[in-house]
């Protein structure tokens, strides 16, 4: 799909109020997607950058503040264009192009819009000269924007129907994989598959986020797999970027080495008691002890231990743990999956703690 784009004489835009600066291509990193607000847009055509334009005159800036405008019938108009610093974005008015599509609230954006969209992208990269950031306006700054719908199609890396993107140049084609090695983040997109996916599952299940999975780990990155990858990297510390779900080479190292091996619940420590705060579903630090004492006391094996979760497996060793102690069961149940306090002391004696 070619990109035509309506000019900004084309479509009636009004003289800027003071010219907004220029932006070489060699500063454009990343290509934001945002949309109108809360309402649906209906109108189609010149109306639409127009209404915008008024909009942004009316409180001071220089005119329209989006790089460009596509509206439901999959036309692109022109605002700020490749080489004027945008007004979409604090902070990222420079390094991004601004392109709002030109729907609200929850509506449903056209596959018009959307090939027009990727068209576009596809187009910058090819301008300048790089693979830009696929993002959503919420990932810049503080908002909703660019609503559910639409975030959702960025982060599944803005697929169009059936829209073909230009064949990448040679130099951007990705290498033959060893297997073994860093695959690089392409190999980690939403929706697409690669080999790599298949061992970044694998080796997820092996330092214990087994419990994510309710089938066995497949070449297609899913959010189960984002999922998964986000707790393992959580788990080492990190937050914000550094743990979005998005295997990093870090990350990979790190799932490639041997898993930790958990230390066992010490014979001769002395008994201690339940936090309240363990039970099925939780997370907390307590869960890895009694996993522990699970396991030594015979009521293994938990798959996927040990982990700070209280999950299925965990819930069936305690129920197992029941079976054999029913007087410590709950009252009128014949799966017990929770552990109470009394049930905690005697299984540390059963560990044999004292």
């Amino acid at each position: 799909m070619s990109v035509k784009i309506i000019s900004r004489s084309a479509w009636g835009a009004r003289a800027w109020n003071g010219s907004p600066a220029y932006v070489p291509l060699s500063s454009r990193t990343e290509f934001f997607i945002h949309y109108d607000g809360a309402h649906h847009i209906t109108a189609t055509g010149n109306s639409v950058p127009q209404a915008i334009d008024r909009q942004h005159q009316a409180q001071g800036w220089a005119g329209i503040g989006y790089n460009f405008v596509i509206d439901q019938a999959g036309n692109v108009f022109e605002g700020r264009g490749w080489t004027k610093q945008g007004a979409h974005c604090p902070n990222h008015n420079i390094s991004g192009i601004g392109v709002q599509i030109a729907i609200g609230g929850d509506q449903e954006p056209s596959e018009k819009a959307l090939a027009a969209a990727r068209a576009l992208y596809d187009e910058a990269c090819k301008k300048t000269g790089r693979k830009l950031a696929k993002k959503g306006h919420k990932d810049g700054f503080a908002t909703a924007c660019p609503g559910p719908k639409l975030y959702a199609w960025v982060k599944a890396g803005m697929p169009a129907g059936d829209y073909d993107a230009p064949e990448a140049p040679a130099s951007e084609k990705p290498a033959s994989w060893d297997g073994k090695s860093f695959p690089g983040a392409s190999a980690f997109k939403l929706g697409q598959s690669h080999p790599a996916v298949t061992v970044l599952g694998q080796r997820l299940v092996a330092h214990g986020y087994g419990r994510f999975y309710k089938e066995g780990p497949g070449p297609r990155f899913t959010e189960v797999d984002k999922d998964a990858t986000q707790a393992f990297q959580k788990a080492q510390g990190w937050t914000g970027s550094d743990a979005d779900g998005y295997p990093g080479a870090e990350t990979w190292k790190r799932l490639m080495a041997a898993p930790k091996k958990a230390t066992a619940a010490p014979a001769k420590s002395s008994i201690v008691a339940l936090n309240s705060a363990v039970k099925p579903g939780a997370t907390h630090a307590q869960v890895k002890e009694l996993q522990q004492l699970l396991v030594k006391a015979g009521y293994g094996p938990i798959k996927g231990a040990y982990t700070t979760y209280y999950g299925p497996e965990t819930q069936k060793a305690v129920a197992r743990f029941h079976n054999k102690n029913p007087h410590l069961k709950s009252a009128g149940v014949s799966y017990d999956p929770v552990i109470g306090k009394k049930g905690f002391v005697e299984l540390q004696k059963e560990a044999g703690r004292k």
